[in-house]
Formats: structure tokens, sequence, C-alpha cells
């Protein structure tokens, strides 16, 4: 006897993997809560986007004397 499954993985390979996928996203469970600050799910209908950088290393500023903007500079 022929099941319905095996008559679509019959005439419709890929079909097989496609309910594997889905059996597997109905198993994964996202908490919205869970997230980590600043990793929470992307929101493109609102068109803008928050883009945190992660503190680095601390970089040394060379204090440039003919630089006009050099708070440091020759104004002061």
């Amino acid at each position: 006897m022929l099941t319905v499954n095996m008559l679509e993985e019959l005439f419709a390979p890929g079909s097989h993997h496609t309910h594997e996928e889905r059996s597997r996203l109905a198993l994964t469970l996202v908490e919205a809560g869970g997230l980590a600050p600043d990793r929470g799910p992307i929101d493109l209908d609102s068109g803008e986007a928050v883009i945190s950088l992660s503190a680095g290393p601390a970089r040394v500023r060379q204090n440039d004397p003919e630089d006009p903007d050099d708070p440091d500079g020759p104004g002061r």
C-alpha cells in the first residue's frame, strides 16, 4: 500500500527535504527576551538600523602641533 508521502517523494523528490526542514523549524524556539543586548532580531519594516561597535583596544592619539583642530594645538 502506497502512502501519500511515498507518492509525493516519488514525484517531487525535494519535498522530503522541505518536510524535514519544516519539522526542524517547528522544534526551533526563539525567545525575544533571551537575546543579548543589541543582538535582537532585525526590524526591516522600520527602515532604520542600529549598529553598535564593541569596545576595541584603546588608540593613542598623537598630538600634531600644526593641526588647528587639535585641542592642544597652536591656539592653546
